[in-house]
């Protein structure tokens, strides 16, 4: 459950069907483009985190 939540967090970030970041984005008139190259650094550390987190649980549990 904790993987699958996870993914669903980080997949939310950039994922154009997401009404909450499309809508933000809409207010606040910024392109998705600009998005993609703000988020994309954050994706790939925040991914990396979890995949390090989640590798430490299943190994510890």
């Amino acid at each position: 459950m904790t993987a699958y939540q996870s993914a669903n967090g980080l997949v939310n970030l950039f994922n154009p069907t997401f009404a909450v970041v499309m809508g933000g984005l809409a207010i606040g008139r910024v392109s998705f483009d600009r998005w993609l190259r703000f988020v994309m650094p954050l994706v790939i550390c925040r991914g990396i985190i979890l995949l390090l987190l989640l590798s430490l649980g299943a190994m510890t549990s």
